[in-house]
């Protein structure tokens, strides 16, 4: 039994039967597993229940903190239900697959929102731009750090924040500039481009990532547990939430550009072919894994045998 390590996987929804499969997956590999799942109602310790929009789902890491903590853990390895990890990688490992020291914490990238190409319209730049730490009805500015505070932690991060270009924020195939709705939008940004003189400025530090699969290091969990709660309150997009506050946690992270092994993420009907050898057959996937991923996400269990 090795307790470096808690294996924390993510139901964004509640499906049940799932977390059979995945005990079976994960059980002989992994010693400490917890499973975060939304209004779990059930009698299993290891089953821990959360109220929580799954647009936020950081604030299920929050909500559970106090059941999965234990200061024995180096690290804690976050991996959605519906993501499949390499089935090479267990509790005695896992830190030479993610070059990991016991300080260091993993996520698979991070998106710099000013360096985001204009052309390739990425919606989450719109929210984090809209995103206010001033939330009526939620006092949060005392509890994060200051804008330059911030700032400061980006630094030692190895990370900036610049402003945004008009063309990063809205997506011109979206709005057209005819029309009483579109020239009252039009009026709008034509006021906020006057005003920060073409730049617009995040009214806090912020940054995006992939967010299926983490990891954070003891050192950093507590800190990363109470931001993700804090966004999740004031209503911020997990794929923005969780990077950020890891950042804002701890400036040694790891990311898939350091490792071997690279995620594959299947956004696109045409990714979904990579899946058709395996017949939708959970064995033949785990028997025959592509060996240079670190993952594949998403494989949707309740649709395989």
């Amino acid at each position: 039994m090795n307790d470096r390590v808690a294996l924390i996987i993510i139901f964004n929804h509640r499906y049940d039967k799932n977390i059979e499969v995945l005990e079976k997956m994960y059980g002989s590999r992994f010693s400490n597993i917890f499973f975060i799942v939304p209004f779990y109602d059930g009698t299993k310790s290891n089953i821990i229940p959360v109220y929580e929009h799954s647009y936020r789902f950081q604030g299920y890491i929050t909500q559970a903190f106090d059941k999965f903590f234990n200061e024995k853990f180096e690290h804690y390895f976050f991996i959605g239900d519906d993501l499949i990890l390499n089935p090479v990688i267990n509790e005695n490992n896992y830190r030479e697959h993610l070059n990991l020291t016991a300080k260091d914490s993993f996520l698979s990238e991070i998106i710099t929102l000013h360096e985001r190409p204009e052309n390739e319209y990425w919606p989450r730049i719109k929210q984090a731009y809209d995103y206010n730490p001033k939330l009526p009805g939620c006092e949060i500015t005392n509890e994060l750090p200051s804008y330059d505070e911030a700032i400061e932690l980006f630094k030692n991060a190895g990370q900036s924040v610049n402003p945004l270009t008009f063309q990063q924020i809205y997506d011109k195939k979206r709005f057209s500039l005819t029309g009483l709705t579109q020239k009252g939008y039009l009026k709008h940004l034509l006021r906020q481009t006057k005003h920060n003189k073409t730049a617009f400025k995040l009214k806090y530090p912020l940054v995006g990532a992939y967010s299926d699969i983490l990891v954070v290091s003891n050192v950093a969990i507590k800190k990363f547990a109470r931001y993700c709660g804090i966004f999740a309150a004031s209503n911020l997009f997990v794929e923005i939430a969780i990077p950020t506050a890891l950042i804002l946690s701890t400036p040694d992270i790891k990311l898939e550009k350091d490792i071997k092994l690279q995620g594959r993420a299947l956004w696109t009907e045409k990714d979904l072919e990579i899946l058709t050898p395996y017949s939708n057959i959970l064995a033949n996937l785990t028997n025959s894994f592509p060996e240079n991923y670190l993952y594949i996400h998403p494989v949707k269990l309740s649709k395989w045998k």
